[in-house]
């Protein structure tokens, strides 16, 4: 396992941040108190190939590792939780599935255009009365002719008030439990199809969440993104990407919060001296930087693993477990770990660096500010942190022989 970065890899992280410096950062704290991502970042971003990391060649992709994708987005999240989460719910968690699972006409007919940040796409996994139990989702497409009709009402979907094409997982009317569920791309420009207005939420403002409402809206036969049943295995994978991704995205807030503490500190005089100086504020920074590392290690470990599950996957399906170091790996429970982790970590983090600025931390001018409200939706969004305790409990249970 080597994480030393190519002249390549260098060259890449050093420009995309010149460019999220130049074309995200400045517009931050004006998109989260207009509640709007300016809608050229998804342009900008499909030009620089940020969109198309994960995705192939053939659909405008990049064909990136993950290792390579997650150095990127821990530099888009240090500039704009925001950008990170409506992009990578457009890209990532709608393209994603459609890419790996989707007939290739579909997928020919969406995916250019997304990877373009033309469209925008959206998961609608999450119902008023199931959340962390996918299995029990309500949602129903029953049989028309060749077709389908869906009814049902998703629930805190990103990107669901502006979205073009949404993910939907769905149970077929003629089964229970995990075995029925299905997924449809659905065009939201189709009648029987209503975007709610967006939620007034703690953090990620400038990223629109909302509800997604379906009444007899009828679907072509090829709306189903794999085959029928497959929806929950699909969903399940997806979410483990997810959580590399926010394991990403809390170390990218972590980076920031330590960078603008550094600063301050050093700039901030108190008693005659920069606060650095102080012994109490100088174990903040340890604090913050230790942890930073300890996620860093984890998360990249893990990109890499998900890399090397990759290349022995194959017919589209993930290998569960991997040999590592004369150990079975579960990367699922990994990527779980990473994610509780560094959520975890980020949120005393983030709350160092408003501790650490003192009053000034309090205040929206200040980006730890942002960053603070930002961070406590990773203990939340994609499993919450009591589903991967229960996720890695159960792998490390089943190490157990009886």
């Amino acid at each position: 396992m080597d994480f030393d970065l190519s002249n390549e890899d260098q060259e890449f992280v050093t420009q995309f941040r010149r460019f999220c410096d130049k074309e995200i950062g400045p517009a931050a704290a004006e998109a989260d108190l207009k509640e709007e991502i300016p809608r050229d970042h998804y342009k900008k971003l499909g030009a620089v190939g940020y969109n198309g990391l994960l995705h192939k060649r053939e659909f405008g992709g990049q064909e990136a590792t993950y290792f390579q994708a997650t150095l990127a987005q821990i530099v888009l999240s240090e500039y704009c939780g925001s950008t990170f989460f409506s992009v990578g719910a457009s890209c990532g968690l709608f393209g994603g599935p459609v890419a790996r699972y989707a007939n290739p006409a579909l997928a020919r007919n969406i995916l250019p255009g997304l990877l373009r940040g033309e469209t925008i796409g959206c998961l609608a996994v999450t119902e008023p009365d199931t959340g962390s139990d996918v299995s029990a989702i309500r949602c129903k497409a029953t049989r028309s002719g060749d077709g389908y009709v869906l009814n049902g009402q998703k629930t805190y979907i990103t990107n669901a008030p502006i979205c073009d094409f949404a993910l939907v997982l769905a149970r077929l009317e003629t089964g229970e439990g995990a075995g029925s569920l299905t997924c449809f791309v659905v065009d939201t420009s189709r009648p029987g199809v209503v975007h709610g207005k967006p939620m007034k939420k703690m953090g990620l403002r400038a990223s629109p969440t909302g509800e997604l409402f379906f009444e007899n809206c009828k679907l072509d036969p090829e709306a189903i993104v794999g085959r029928p049943g497959q929806g929950f295995r699909m969903v399940m994978e997806t979410f483990q990407q997810e959580r590399l991704a926010l394991s990403a995205y809390c170390t990218g807030v972590m980076q920031a919060c330590f960078d603008h503490s550094r600063r301050y500190s050093k700039e901030r005089k108190a008693f005659g001296r920069p606060i650095a100086k102080h012994q109490s504020v100088a174990f903040m920074l340890a604090d913050m930087k230790t942890k930073l590392e300890a996620s860093y290690l984890l998360l990249m470990e893990t990109a890499w693993l998900m890399d090397r599950q990759r290349e022995l996957s194959s017919g589209g399906k993930l290998k569960a477990k991997l040999m590592h170091n004369g150990c079975d790996i579960d990367v699922a429970a990994r990527a779980s770990e990473a994610k509780l982790l560094s959520s975890t970590y980020a949120r005393e983090v983030a709350n160092l660096a408003v501790q650490l600025h003192g009053g000034a931390g309090f205040m929206e001018e200040f980006p730890v500010a942002r960053l603070y409200r930002d961070v406590k939706i990773a203990e939340i969004g994609g499993g919450t942190s009591e589903i991967q305790k229960q996720i890695v409990a159960h792998a490390e249970i089943k190490r157990v022989r009886d």
